[in-house]
């Protein structure tokens, strides 16, 4: 026994000494690659071959790194992030992205979050080459006829959630402006009978989370092991089986609805007409919707509401307004474009609260060379930073938030005089993206939080906690509201 086990010592300790060896300078290679083309790194520290250092520096601090590496290197850099290496562009440079023909948006989301992997359906059908969730949302979900619907569910959800009492409580409003943006975009997706189902509603939410969180865990494993090791890693898991859930409720559903699918007017209907027959994956579309909207759209009615809470001058003009159209136009699409106060609060908070450090992301796909004569590999990301939407010379006071901001560069007409709509983008504001790849849901987007947020102030009085100071959660490039705001509301009379 003690002659076999001298010998399985003496043959697995080289093995293991050269498995050490190349993964060492596997390590050391991929840190010494990025430092072969133009492009510095802001983050690089000395024998954090793993980027181990680099990463949490990211995590903590990346508005620092994107600022430090302006100052420092005066042109385009690399940051270190969590989902690899991005050379970060200035934002004088959103115009070259926009018209770039060696750019993709989708190529970019497929390889960042692993579309087709199992668990990662969602991704597959957002990144589809043949847009098919892209021409959905364009053909039906631009057109604004919902907002009759979406003010119901708002009425219905508040009620139930807020209740119907005259005396000041505090809500949990980081989790119920999520879930009122989920309960209205999944009365259009899926129908009323699904999104009413607590399951679906839960699914809806949390699948956009555990993927985010499920390519994170992937992605800090070499390539090669991705294909196979996903199977073992929990966060993957959880994505899987909310994707098997989800089936589930969707085949139930369609077989509630068979033979009359078509008389529905939902999602789920419009994908089964266009299929004409051909097989489709339903699951896909549903999780790529709620993975695109909700998460996105509920944090900027969650952070506008907090905005009109601590700017509490603006709360009576918005209700003038409100009033003024509902009453003429009840609820329309109609109605919302007449409210162009609510309109200026809603993309003053997109300006001044973006979501993210940089904007416009994009895998190039081929090589190309950026305005000052830096040239870009195929297969680099890039992303622009939004520092344009602080820039004095662009914004009055760019550091104050000013609910008015947009209505009165709408008066004044000139470059704004068709920008200044929360669904219109610039080169100064390009919060829902630029050119081809600019934003298909946001007139969808912008119906739910203009009609939640006018429901909310006709129907109830908010304001902040006495203890509370408005502040934001900062993760990597991420700007979300605070998870642990704190709103107090009572039933208007």
């Amino acid at each position: 026994m003690g002659v076999l086990s001298t010998f399985a010592d003496s043959a697995f300790t080289p093995t293991v000494i050269l498995l050490l060896l190349f993964c060492t300078a596997y390590l050391f290679l991929r840190s010494q690659l990025l430092e072969t083309d133009e492009y510095p790194i802001i983050n690089k520290y000395p024998f954090d071959w793993t980027h181990r250092k680099a990463k949490a520096v990211f995590a903590q601090d990346a508005s620092g790194l994107i600022r430090d590496g302006f100052a420092k290197f005066k042109r385009p850099f690399r940051i270190i992030t969590a989902l690899g290496s991005r050379v970060i562009l200035p934002s004088e440079y959103a115009e070259w992205v926009r018209k770039s023909p060696d750019v993709s948006h989708q190529a970019l989301v497929a390889e960042d979050f692993f579309a087709g992997h199992p668990g990662f359906e969602g991704v597959t059908a957002v990144s589809d080459p043949s847009e098919t969730l892209i021409g959905l949302i364009k053909s039906r979900l631009s057109q604004n006829k919902f907002v009759d619907q979406f003010s119901n569910c708002a009425l219905v959800f508040l009620h139930d959630s807020w209740g119907e009492a005259a005396r000041w409580h505090e809500i949990t409003w980081a989790k119920d402006g999520t879930n009122l943006i989920g309960r209205m975009s999944s009365s259009v997706f899926v129908g009323e009978q699904l999104a009413r189902n607590e399951q679906w509603q839960k699914i809806s939410i949390s699948y956009a989370v555990n993927m985010f969180q499920g390519a994170r865990v992937l992605r800090s494993w070499p390539a090669w092991t991705r294909p196979y090791i996903h199977w073992f890693l929990k966060e993957c898991k959880v994505c899987r089986a909310e994707v098997k859930n989800a089936g589930a409720l969707l085949k139930s559903e369609i077989q509630r609805r068979s033979p009359a699918v078509e008389k529905y007017e939902d999602t789920i209907t419009w994908m089964h007409n266009a299929a004409k027959g051909r097989p489709y994956n339903a699951t896909s579309t549903q999780l790529g919707l709620s993975m695109a909207a909700v998460i996105t759209t509920s944090e900027l009615l969650k952070q506008s509401l907090i905005n009109i809470c601590a700017h509490s001058e603006l709360i009576g003009p918005l209700r003038e307004e409100i009033k003024q159209a509902v009453d003429q136009e009840g609820w329309s699409a109609a109605t919302l474009a007449q409210m162009l106060l609510l309109d200026s609060v809603i993309k003053e908070t997109q300006r001044l609260y973006p979501m993210s450090e940089v904007n416009l992301e994009r895998k190039v796909v081929r090589n190309t060379t950026l305005p000052n004569g830096q040239h870009l590999r195929g297969g680099t990301n890039i992303s622009v930073s939004t520092s344009r939407f602080f820039d004095p010379e662009v914004y009055e006071r760019p550091t104050d938030f000013d609910g008015t901001r947009f209505l009165k560069l709408r008066k004044q007409g000139g470059k704004w005089e068709n920008s200044a709509s929360v669904v219109s983008t610039n080169s100064d504001h390009f919060v829902f993206g630029l050119g081809k790849y600019i934003c298909p849901g946001r007139f969808f987007a912008a119906a739910e939080v203009k009609t939640a947020l006018a429901v909310i102030l006709s129907e109830y009085d908010v304001r902040l906690h006495s203890d509370y100071v408005p502040k934001v959660f900062r993760y990597g490039f991420e700007i979300l509201v605070d998870p642990e705001v704190r709103l107090e509301i009572r039933k208007r009379t």
